[in-house]
């Protein structure tokens, strides 16, 4: 959108389509394929994109370059988690030096410039009564806002899914909330945290808030998961110890990454585990006899776990739609593999209760064989178990959700 600078050009519109050459200077010379701004507007809609902001910026005094932030339709996002289900990830295996110093291997600190930034928006965005469910974070802030995040995220976002598969980022003073504004409360600094929390996890990746919102508390709810009289409640609503397992269970929709922000660590109980499910996979396989490593590679039926709080069935809507009759069908079809594996790819989805849970609400009896697996994975993945810690305030811990199981205490 600019002439000059060497650029033998007729006009705007009868340039469309033409290669321009541009002698920037002595060294470098650039060919531009001259396009209108309704090409790129047209380009975007016809791919199913959203055009959220557009902005000018001037590089040199005789050139101007145009900002377009875009943002995935609806259609788009639910078409990409198809192609999710069906593309396998990158399989991440540990070596025995970052099993035995997690901390060198898989903790991170965040920048101060990076940190800074966050504090700034988070607190923008509070003082203009934006929470996160109400934020968009690639249109509300100015484009230069993120300048270090960006940069770091790309780093992080690699590690998730191309190294490690396990990041704990440190450094994040949630005090510092509290000392920006002396009459903060405590529901102020939740909140800011809550937006710095989501701003890193938006740039790192796509947060899904389709199944309980863009974020999740985890707090203990007094309900008690593991009994057999409460239904549809997720461990992540109580104290009760989560087994080792991966988030979702649903055969349709699998997510690439989950994370935690920890605010108010527990007094009491609540450490973190995590182990790495590529490597348990490797020495599984090398134990367990063929027809019963089968078991692990079988659709196996899940439990059903509606979108929400996850409190248990507080509506009709979900009592009916959890009749006998209907839970023996949904379980039927909500059935998948515990490992789906294919040449150095691999996707791991577990949670050993929701299985039995399935097996238990449609009258079936849990195979011998399945069990058997069921245990000898459980016991090798606890073996791997390289980091078990409580976090600390303002630790975030994002794990590969195909790659790497998580766990907690009670």
């Amino acid at each position: 959108f600019n002439s000059g600078c060497g650029i033998k050009s007729r006009r705007y519109f009868a340039d469309r389509d033409r290669l321009l050459e541009q002698q920037i200077n002595d060294e470098l010379k650039t060919i531009t394929y001259c396009k209108t701004l309704q090409d790129y507007t047209d380009a975007v809609i016809k791919n199913g994109f959203e055009i959220v902001q557009l902005e000018e910026v001037r590089t040199t005094p005789t050139a101007t370059n145009l900002i377009v932030k875009l943002r995935k339709s609806s259609e788009i996002a639910s078409r990409n988690n198809a192609n999710a289900l069906n593309m396998l990830p990158k399989k991440l295996t540990w070596s025995k030096a970052a099993m035995k110093h997690p901390h060198n291997a898989f903790i991170v600190n965040i920048p101060v410039e990076v940190k800074e930034e966050l504090y700034e928006a988070a607190m923008s965005a509070y003082e203009d009564g934006v929470s996160v469910d109400e934020l968009d974070a690639a249109g509300y802030f100015p484009v230069d806002s993120f300048t270090a995040l960006r940069s770091f995220s790309v780093s992080v976002r690699n590690s998730l899914l191309h190294e490690t598969g396990l990041v704990l980022l440190k450094g994040l003073d949630l005090d510092t909330f509290s000392a920006m504004d002396e009459l903060a409360d405590p529901d102020q600094v939740v909140a800011c945290s809550k937006l710095a929390y989501y701003i890193i996890c938006s740039h790192i990746g796509t947060v899904d808030g389709s199944a309980r919102g863009k974020l999740f508390d985890v707090k203990n709810n007094h309900i008690d998961a593991m009994d057999g009289k409460n239904d549809n409640v997720l461990f992540s609503v109580s104290d009760c110890e989560a087994s080792w397992h991966t988030d979702g269970a649903s055969k349709d929709k699998v997510y690439d990454c989950v994370g935690l922000l920890c605010i108010n660590p527990s007094r009491v109980g609540g450490k973190s585990k995590i182990t790495n499910s590529c490597n348990a996979f490797d020495q599984v396989e090398n134990i367990l006899p063929k027809f019963i490593m089968h078991e692990l590679t079988r659709p196996i039926p899940r439990d059903i776990l509606e979108n929400g709080k996850g409190r248990g069935n507080d509506n009709i809507g979900t009592q009916l739609s959890r009749a006998d009759s209907i839970m023996h069908l949904r379980i039927s079809y909500n059935s998948y593999p515990i490992y789906v594996t294919q040449k150095g790819r691999m996707r791991f989805r577990y949670m050993r209760h929701w299985i039995e849970t399935a097996h238990q609400k449609v009258h079936w009896r849990l195979p011998t064989m399945l069990r058997i697996a069921m245990d000898v994975l459980d016991d090798t993945l606890t073996e791997g178990c390289c980091f078990y810690e409580r976090l600390e305030r303002g630790d975030i811990l994002i794990c590969n959700n195909s790659c790497v199981a998580h766990g907690r205490d009670a």
